[in-house]
């Protein structure tokens, strides 16, 4: 029984030490991942499309907004309201009706469709970035390649972030303009 117990502890030292040693050569860097996405030009391109599918969509459902608020300034003018038929009255609230629900529609796809947009642009810079920084981290022989927001304090010498960004808008540049050569 000593001897086991002591042929444990020799192995599970010869372990400590061999992980002390590995993990003091371990070579890592950081990457800061919203920097990516605001300063390379794949990623401003991917927020300008964000962007103008908002815009869009606002801009139906800012129409579809005024034309309810315009129906419902004529349910409320009374004078306006004794001026009509009983049927004409109820034609008004009837599309009233419509148009709310309608409205409630357009919100409901205007929120869901801004989901979806955002949900693409991260994952095309997700996959984009992951990419790059795998080749920045083989240039560099590191072991890790880490994500900043996985960790509370760096030092400034760790961070790849700008050569991520450089590789990331090379790589738009080459996909964007045939002329434009890889440079390896």
């Amino acid at each position: 029984m000593k001897k086991f117990t002591l042929l444990t502890l020799t192995l599970f030292a010869l372990c400590t030490v061999s992980a002390t040693a590995t993990a003091q050569n371990l070579k890592v860097g950081f990457v800061n991942f919203k920097d990516c996405v605001a300063e390379s030009k794949r990623g401003q391109q991917e927020q300008n499309t964000f962007e103008s599918i908002k815009k869009q969509m606002g801009e139906a459902l800012e129409k579809a907004e005024n034309e309810l608020e315009e129906i419902a300034m004529k349910l409320e003018d009374q004078d306006y309201m004794d001026g009509l038929s009983p049927s004409a009255e109820e034609e008004l609230k009837q599309k009233f009706q419509l148009l709310s629900q309608e409205f409630s529609r357009y919100q409901g796809q205007y929120y869901q469709l801004l989901n979806q947009a955002n949900y693409k642009m991260l994952q095309v810079m997700h996959d984009e970035v992951s990419q790059v920084a795998e080749k920045v981290r083989e240039k560099h022989s590191l072991a890790l390649l880490l994500s900043e927001d996985s960790t509370f304090a760096y030092a400034e010498s760790l961070d790849y972030t700008q050569e991520v960004i450089k590789e990331l808008d090379l790589a738009f540049d080459v996909e964007n303009d045939p002329q434009v050569e890889s440079v390896e």
